[in-house]
Parts: C-alpha cells; structure tokens; sequence
C-alpha cells in the first residue's frame, strides 16, 4: 500500500500543497468564514466527499455562477477598460447563450431592475448581444418586454419606470426603433389627452404616467430628436400642456409640501421634472451626469437589427392612491444651480436604487456607495474617496454623500405617505454609516441640523418621522449626538417646534434604552428635556387620598387581584361594597365601581407590556359588562389615559388593546382624544398615534372582510360536487356564508364611516373655534395634524364626501378647513 500521499511526499521532493500531514484535503479558504460560505455546507456529516471529480452538472452551475458573476460586475466603474470588458464580455455570452439561456436572461433581468445606475451599460450590452446574434437579442428585448407587462400588471410603478428607461436607451444602441419607443410611450399618454385632444385629464394616474415619459425623455431624447423630430417635439407638446393644467389646479395646494416656507410646486417633481428636460434638449440631448457606452460601439451597434414590440394595455380599476409619483428632491444643503441637471440625473438613479433594493438594506447600502461609479472625475466630488474629506465643498460642486443622503430623507419624508416603511429608511441610514463611519455620520448629522434650523416650517407630519427615524439611528451608535447645539429648545415654548421635536426624540431613546442613560448623554443645560424621573402609572387609590370606605373597597379589591381573584369575584366585591352606598344614586354608584376596577386592573398590569395584556385578557368579561354605553366606555378610556398619564407609551398600548378586545370602540377613542381637556396639548405625538393606529386598525378590519368576502364568494361559485361522488367522500366543512360576511362587512362600514366622519368634525369644531386653541402655535399644531389625517385617509374622505359636506364642512367650518376639505379631493382625482 502506497502512504506516500498520506505523508505528503509523492512523486518527487517536497511536500504536497493540497494535502496536509495527514493525507486531509487543504483548506483553500480561512476558518472564519460563514457557515453559508463553507465548502462542506450540504454534504452528510460536514464533510465532502474525499475522492471524485466534479461532474458535468457542477462545472455547468460553475460556468453559469461566473457568467453571473461577470454581468453584475461590469461597469462598476468608468474605467479605460470599459470598452473592452463590455465586448469581451458580449462575445462570451454568445457564445455560451444556448447552453445556458435561462441563467443569461434571468442574470440580465435583475441587474436592469436591482442596479438601475447602470442602466446605460446594461443597453449597450443588449445592442451588442443584438449585433453579433439578433436571435439572442430579441430574446433579450422580448424578456424585458415581458417583465415590463408583468410589472405594469402589478403596479410596480418603480420597477416600470426603471424599463421604460431600459427600453429608450435600446434605441440608442439600435436594438429597437424609434417608431417602436414612440408606440409605447402614446400607450402611457393616451389617457392624458381626449379623443379629440382639446383636453388634459389630471390625475393621480395620468400623473404617474407622465412622470415615468419624462423620465424615459430624459434618456431617449437624443435618439428620437435624430430619428422622429417631429413626433418627439408632439409627445413634449403633451407632457407641457399637462404639467401647466396639474400646477394651476394645484398652485395653491400645500397639502404634501414638506417646507411651507418654500414656493408650492403642486404635489409632485412633474414641474420640476420639466425644467430639467427642457435644459437637456436646449444641450442637444447630452447628459453628462453619466457615461453611456453606447458610443464607442457606434460603427457595430449600426449594423444591428431591431425588433418589434407588441402592444401591451394600462392595468385598469386601481385605486387613486396605487399610482406613485415621487416627490421633488429636498435640497439640504446648498448646491451649485448650474448643475440642476446633474444633481437630478444622480439623485433620480440613487432613488431608483433604493426603490428597487428595498427588500435588501444590506445589499441597499453596498451599491448605493457605487453609484458614481460610472460618473466622470468632473461631475461630482466623493467625499469617501477624496483625500481630504474636509475640504470637499457641497457650494462649489456636487458632494455625492450629500446627494445620496438628501434622497433618503425625501423619500422618509415624502407626503401624503412614503413608498416604504420608515424603518426601512432608518436600517439604511445605519448600513450607510458601518460602511463610511465618520464620513456618513457628518453628513447624516448636517442633514438633521439643517433641516431642524428650517423646523418651524416643517410639515408637522415630517416631523414625527424625523424624530422616529432619529430616535432609531441613535439608538444603534449608542445614543451619542452633540446636543449642546440644540440646548437653546430647553429655554423656548413647550410647544415650540424645535423644542417638541427634541422632547419627543428623547422620550423615544428613553424607551430604547432608559432614563439614567440618557441623562448621561445630555448636558445640564438640556435635563429639563426629559423627566425628572423614570416613567410610571398614576394609580389614583393611595391610602393618602381616599377616605375611609372609599378605602375598603380598594383594598378589598387589591386583596382580590393579588390572590389571583376572577372576575366574577372582582365584580361581587364592588357590587357588595358600592351597593351600601345609599347617599349616591345607581348611575354614580356604577361610575365609581367602573372607575375602581379599571384602576386596579391596570395596576396589576403595569408591570410589563405582558402583564398589562394578562391583567386585561383576564378581567375583560367585567370590563365589557362595565363598558354597556357609549358614556361608560368614554369613563374607561379616561381613567386609562390618567392612569398612563406619565407614560405615553403604555397609554397607547392599553388603548389599543382595549380596542382589539371590544372593550371600548374607535369612536370612544376618537372622542376621549378631542376633549376639551387636551386643549394646549395638541403637541403632544402620542395622541396623534393613538388615533392613527385606531383608525389604522378600523381599516385594516375592513381590508380583511373584504378579503374574506372574496374567500366566500369563491366558494359559493365553486362547482358543486357530484351527488354520486359526495355520497362517497366524506363532507368537507362549509366555509362562511357569503351573506355571513357581507352583513359584518356592511356594519365595519358603517363603523369606519362614523370613525372618519366623527374625527373630521371633530378637527373642525376645534380649528373653527376660538376656544379650540390655547394660542397660535397650538392652533398651528392641531392644524398640521388636521391636514395629516386628511392626506393620509383621503380615500376614506371622498368615500364619505356627502355625508362630510352636510354634517362637518357646513357655514360653520372655517375658511382654512373648507381649503384642507378642497385639496384632499384634488389629491384624491
């Protein structure tokens, strides 16, 4: 038996390299690296087997992992090389196409939609498949002709804004005609225009499209100003005519303006978006902001054959609300204004890559630092790769970092609601910062500082976001901020902007941490910010402010909860106690005793966010008995809010549940937050949660009916089993009765309507009022949250516009609330 390999000699001197001293394989890789990253992952027993080439199928998933790998990774950077890599690079997958076609295409597809920076590589890479093999380049044209139908059909207007720039840049690379980019662009504006053409239909949809044209314009007007003149000066002819009708309907409407001291420009970038377009076609149609290769392919691209694209139909029934048109970018820094189109072409290609990576923050972050990559030396400075970091100057020329943070705070502030979750925005933000510590967190912390010097004209709205999204950033780089550069808030008004903005951050990082820490991190010029004490309930029975019967019965009641009493006897101790009370009548005696269990049911439960649902979850049957009419589920709500009085947090949680569980309902919420004892409070942000997550929630039931009603109606449409058959089979349980589920649905309309309606009116009494308001800036409050509700559920609104008109916006209703009413409905068209 031969031992040399065991030993590590063989045939000739020296040891063996793949092999160790025992005859083991070598590593090739180091220990540390993730189960995931590990070669044995997948083999029985962790290890692989110790002898055997690799088969044809592992070398076909080895070739198709480094063609994939090839695709993404080209034109990460405007390098010398480029040129060359592209065709080196389109030679090797026409060669290997048959062979491996579903790995190709698929590859391609999502580098277009994931990596949509690169969008000029990824065009010019088709015409290049189309030149040398046009049947490769019409399955290529044809895959992303049949992603744009599938996305269209979904509503992913993000991912379909991304092709139709895909599509126009291919007839720069003579993939398609310009005949063929024309067709689907009319598909989008025709329902702009009339039959006739003498009129412009505004709207949430017709918006859309037209933002999505002009973004195609922006890249394919070079290509169509040589080939269709005409047609394209007839198509800008449209896109101006609408964007004037959109801004004269809504030149006065400052419903979704982030900065009210800024000039209103409707409610979206169209505008905007316009200027820029025409700066390009005054520039011949060249856009230096990034390199478009398709140039230094001319004389091979020319030689190309083009393909036809079928027609495809608009997706049709969508609610108002479905359709996405972005916002203008926010500027937070100070900028050259020459380089308008620069910014926007960089800026919109950054949105683009958070829109698309938007389930992936990790992978977010990594590309997002890649995105000037294929920028010229000349069109934006990268603080990441300058030497000196500092003195890069965001006056004098474009400061990518700056760019990158400016659209992340657009998109978290985008109104009437941002395309994503907030967290989503904040778990960015903190990738961005691992990536770039220092630098990143400069820019983040002049974004924030810029925007709080502009505060007293931010959204109310926007300034809730802010400070979640803060509170969460700092909550993952332990809660360091310089703070003493807003200690000035601690000496202005309580419901000052600036000084509410920092309050309520700082009870948000209380709750991520706790009061003791947080106070560490602040100077003594800014304590008086936060509690003077850690948050807690405010249970009414102490022995010191009861009088002696009054004692009785709460100690008795205390005796029952702790010994871990039902409530059935919790409900017989009060009915013993209270009914010897003959000085006071049955109504009183009720409210007391209702008033008696609820403190002592929260007592029990406020230890913990667990405790409290237990503690309510156990005594609910008394509860609902207690909470028999609207005026004494109005007394529940109260004493909760009360109890919690010191503690915001567990506050709205209670009221939450007590609303899950029946105990009160939406309308007892809505009318214990518009109390008149409220007034000079409106400042305060977790009212205004408590009602949005009630209103929230009375939505959300609707959705679900509405879900299950389909449910039903499908199985009542089913086809009916065989008599023959059923008597064979055993029977399946019915699901519910579609009559069922359409009488529950109308009541949780009815519900939903007397939420929306009551909460308007509400709103309105108070803004009409001169008893509504402590002063200018409560009223400034109540009005920003007023003007919140409306954009942020103003598909109930239109629902509800009659029953609105007649009962809230009546000859009572001031001026400025009939305004607020007037602008949702336009928002809504």
């Amino acid at each position: 038996m031969d031992f040399s390999g065991r030993l590590g000699g063989g045939h000739g001197s020296g040891a063996r390299r793949d092999v160790d001293e025992f005859g083991r394989e070598r590593r090739n890789r180091p220990h540390h690296r993730k189960p995931y990253e590990r070669p044995t992952r997948g083999f029985r027993g962790g290890r692989p087997p110790m002898s055997g080439r690799a088969g044809p199928a592992d070398e076909a998933k080895e070739i198709e992992s480094r063609l994939s790998s090839l695709i993404i990774k080209v034109g990460d950077k405007n390098t010398p090389t480029l040129q060359n890599n592209l065709d080196a690079l389109s030679v090797v997958l026409e060669k290997d196409f048959t062979k491996h076609e579903a790995t190709v295409l698929k590859t391609f597809r999502q580098c277009v939609l994931e990596l949509p920076w690169k969008v000029t590589v990824y065009s010019t890479l088709a015409g290049l498949l189309n030149a040398k093999n046009s049947e490769t380049g019409a399955k290529v044209v044809g895959l992303m002709h049949a992603v744009l139908r599938r996305e269209l059909s979904a509503g992913n207007w993000g991912a379909v804004k991304v092709l139709v720039r895909f599509f126009a840049l291919l007839v720069d690379a003579n993939a398609i005609s310009a005949t063929t980019l024309l067709a689907m662009l009319d598909v989008f504006l025709k329902p702009v225009v009339s039959d006739d053409g003498t009129e412009i239909a505004v709207s949430a949809q017709n918006s859309c499209y037209v933002f999505i044209v002009t973004s195609a314009l922006l890249w394919g007007g070079r290509a169509l100003k040589q080939h269709a003149p005409e047609e394209l000066a007839v198509r800008l002819q449209t896109i101006e005519h609408y964007v004037q009708r959109h801004s004269e309907l809504n030149q006065d409407n400052t419903l979704t303006a982030v900065f009210h001291d800024a000039q209103p420009k409707g409610t979206n970038i169209l505008a905007y978006q316009l200027g820029v377009l025409r700066e390009v076609a005054e520039a011949e149609w060249k856009i230096d902001a990034v390199f478009v290769p398709n140039g230094m392919f001319a004389s091979e691209l020319g030689q190309a054959t083009q393909h036809d694209l079928p027609t495809f139909e608009l997706p049709t029934g969508l609610r108002s609300d479905s359709y996405y048109v972005p916002c203008e970018f926010l500027q937070l820094v100070p900028s050259p204004a020459e380089l308008v189109v620069r910014r926007y072409v960089l800026q919109d290609l950054i949105a683009d890559t958070i829109s698309q990576l938007e389930g992936n923050r990790k992978d977010c972050a990594k590309y997002l630092m890649q995105v000037h990559g294929l920028c010229g030396e000349d069109v934006c400075s990268v603080m990441t790769a300058a030497q000196h970091p500092e003195d890069v100057d965001p006056e004098s020329s474009l400061v990518f970092e700056y760019m990158m943070v400016e659209v992340l705070f657009t998109s978290l502030m985008q109104l009437p609601e941002g395309p994503y979750r907030e967290m989503y925005y904040s778990s960015l933000a903190i990738e961005l910062r691992k990536a770039e510590p220092q630098i990143l967190a400069n820019v983040f912390e002049t974004a924030v500082e810029n925007i709080v010097a502009r505060i007293s004209s931010f959204d109310i709205e926007c300034i809730n976001r802010l400070s979640n999204w803060l509170a969460v950033y700092l909550g993952n780089f332990g809660f360091q901020w310089d703070w003493t550069k807003w200690e000035g808030a601690a000496e202005e008004a309580e419901n000052s902007p600036r000084r509410r903005f920092v309050e309520e951050t700082l009870l948000k990082l209380i709750r991520l941490s706790y009061l003791d820490r947080i106070k560490a991190q602040l100077p003594e010029s800014c304590l008086s910010l936060v509690p003077s004490k850690t948050p807690a309930h405010n249970f009414k029975f102490t022995v010191q402010s009861m009088d002696e019967r009054t004692r009785e019965v709460s100690v008795a009641m205390g005796r029952c909860l702790k010994n871990k009493g039902t409530a059935d006897q919790a409900m017989e101790i009060l009915q013993t106690h209270y009914s010897q009370w003959s000085d006071v009548d049955e109504e009183t005696r009720q409210g007391l005793a209702r008033e008696m269990l609820v403190e002592h049911v929260l007592l029990l439960g406020s230890k913990t966010f667990s405790h409290m649902l237990n503690a309510i979850e156990k005594f609910m049957p008394a509860l609902q008995r207690f909470g028999d009419s609207p005026e004494a589920k109005l007394q529940i709500a109260q004493v909760v809010e009360d109890f919690w009085l010191k503690n915001p947090q567990f506050c709205a949680i209670t009221i939450d549940k007590l609303v899950n569980y029946r105990v009160i309902d939406p309308a007892t919420v809505v009318t214990m937050l518009f109390d008149t004892s409220h007034i000079g409070r409106w400042c305060m942000f977790h009212l205004w949660e408590i009602l949005r997550n009630t209103v929230n929630k009375v939505n959300m039931r609707v959705v679900q009916l509405q879900g299950r009603l389909i449910v039903a109606q499908s199985a009542a449409n089913a086809i009916v089993i065989d008599d023959a058959e059923q008597s064979e089979t055993q029977q399946k349980p019915q699901g519910e009765s579609v009559e069922h589920v359409e009488a529950v649905l109308e009541q949780m309309l009815l519900e939903q309507k007397e939420v929306v309606v009551l909460t308007t009116q509400r709103f309105v009494q108070l803004l009409s009022s001169n008893d509504g308001t402590a002063d200018e800036l409560d009223r400034a409050w109540l009005m920003g949250r007023f003007k919140e509700f409306m954009r942020s559920y103003r598909v109930q609104i239109v629902a509800n516009t009659q029953a609105l008109e007649n009962q809230v916006f009546t000859a009572d209703a001031s001026q400025d609330t009939r305004q607020v009413f007037e602008n949702t409905r336009v928002l809504s068209t």
